[in-house]
């Protein structure tokens, strides 16, 4: 199993094809030994052998199973149990939130604190980008082109500390970059303060990690103390969906 896989691993750093030899040295195998797993992975679909030319490519097999794994679904099980060590940690309301393919939120899931004031439940509703902090964290990744495609439509006000001013929003996603993680206090809904960081799939983002409670409780020192906690939370998805895919 393991010379299989490491032949495999050998053969995906290559994509333009690659000898049973280099491979062979790449897997630190006898060629021979090599050469057996090749025919083997060949008959499953998961390797391509053309012998003519000494060339070795993946299989259709294994490029259809790869694309058949569901990103969305590794966060989710990824993220169980650092969730649940943030909500511990925190004492406040946890949220995954996943980057849709239209470029939506969606939050999946939601972990609640043990107090009797907590925030609603948030699984399955959408909210503007440029008042929560997931939104927030989102508009910092995207181009200029998109940002300013994004600023076109005029920024709703939802509460008297809603930033509806594209410049000063700007500003903002100015910080969001150099200090990696996104806040808002008061601006989705009075009384409602929220950190969010980034969790990053192939260097894309995928989605979020998001602490959230009643700005009176969850003020700005606890949003500090949280963020190390949130920031380990969200390194520690990421390397088991990188450790998956």
């Amino acid at each position: 199993m393991q010379k299989a896989a490491a032949i495999l691993r050998a053969a995906a750093e290559r994509p333009g094809g690659v000898s049973v030899s280099a491979l062979a040295r790449a897997a630190g195998l006898p060629r021979a030994t090599a050469l057996r797993l090749v025919r083997t992975l060949e008959g499953e679909g998961l390797l391509v052998r053309f012998p003519e030319h000494d060339r070795v490519v993946l299989g259709l097999e294994l490029q259809r199973l790869a694309r058949a794994v569901d990103v969305r679904e590794l966060m989710i099980e990824a993220s169980r149990r650092p969730l649940e060590a943030l909500a511990d940690e925190t004492r406040e309301t946890i949220t995954l939130t996943i980057v849709e393919p239209d470029g939506m939120l969606a939050v999946v899931k939601q972990i609640d604190p043990p107090h009797l004031l907590k925030v609603a439940d948030w699984l399955g509703r959408r909210y503007p980008l440029h008042a929560s902090s997931s939104g927030k964290l989102l508009l910092s990744t995207l181009s200029e082109e998109q940002l300013s495609t994004t600023l076109r439509t005029p920024l709703e006000r939802l509460t008297k500390w809603t930033i509806t001013d594209e410049d000063r929003l700007r500003r903002e996603l100015d910080d969001v970059r150099a200090s990696g993680y996104a806040t808002i206090v008061d601006e989705l809904e009075l009384g409602i303060a929220s950190i969010s960081i980034g969790i990053r799939v192939r260097e894309r983002l995928a989605g979020m990690l998001n602490v959230t409670g009643p700005t009176m409780r969850f003020d700005a020192t606890a949003r500090e103390l949280a963020v190390p906690h949130a920031l380990a939370a969200a390194r520690s998805v990421e390397w088991a969906v990188d450790r998956a895919l």
